[in-house]
This record gives structure tokens, C-alpha cells and sequence, in this order.
């Protein structure tokens, strides 16, 4: 089973991992959502709003949305395409980026890198 991996400089992790993926910034497997920053998104293209990202779970939880189309941020559309299109070739491989891992005190991912490994391996249905 794929599973992310926390990059760190302190210890070998890629001698132990030598196939993961990195997908941290800035790799174009990235999460373009930073904590702090904020973006003019529109939905269905009816509405225009700013995304405030205050923390790493709105960060995460901006990935997500973003990628299944539930709003868009013009300057980030082209990497959207790619990611979707290119997702599968994620499909049984480790993920590396140097988000925590686990899951955050409030039950939610730490890190877009597990968004990445829920839509390059679904479950088997899904399939």
C-alpha cells in the first residue's frame, strides 16, 4: 500500500525510500495553496471570492477542492490540467514531502501529498 513519507534532513529517508515521489514545493506535484497567503477564486464561474488560507488544514482542504473542480484560480489552471491528467502515474508509489505526518490534532490531513495518494489509488469500486 502507497504511503507518504516526511522528507527530512536530519535523517537518510531516501536511502530507505529510493522510489518515493517527492511532491513538495516546488515540484509541479506542489501544493500551490500556501498557509498565510490568500486567492481570487471563482466557483462555476458565476462568482468571484478570496480563499483565505490561515493554517495547514485549509491548505490541505484547498487542494482537495481545487482539484475536484469546486473552484478555480486562474493563474493555477494549467498546473491543475497537469496534475489531473498526469495523477495515475502516481498510482502504487510512495509520496515524499515535508509536511508532519499523520493526521492534525482536529482529525484532518497534514499534508496534500495524501489528497494526491487518495485520487492515484482508489479503491478498487472506484476503480
Amino acid at each position: 500500500m502507497p504511503k507518504r513519507i516526511q522528507m527530512s534532513r536530519q535523517r537518510p529517508w531516501r536511502a530507505d525510500n529510493p522510489d518515493a515521489v517527492i511532491v513538495a514545493r516546488p515540484s509541479r506535484w506542489g501544493n500551490p495553496f500556501k498557509v498565510g497567503e490568500e486567492y481570487v477564486c471563482t466557483d462555476d464561474g458565476t462568482g468571484i471570492g478570496i480563499l483565505d488560507i490561515p493554517h495547514r488544514a485549509a491548505a490541505v482542504g484547498a487542494f482537495r477542492g481545487w482539484l475536484a473542480g469546486e473552484f478555480s484560480v486562474r493563474e493555477f489552471a494549467a498546473a491543475r490540467a497537469w496534475m489531473l491528467a498526469q495523477v495515475q502515474l502516481l498510482h502504487g508509489l510512495d509520496l515524499a514531502c515535508w509536511c508532519p505526518l499523520g493526521l492534525s490534532e482536529d482529525g484532518y490531513y497534514q499534508c496534500h501529498a495524501d489528497v494526491l495518494l487518495e485520487l492515484a489509488n482508489p479503491p478498487e469500486e472506484d476503480v
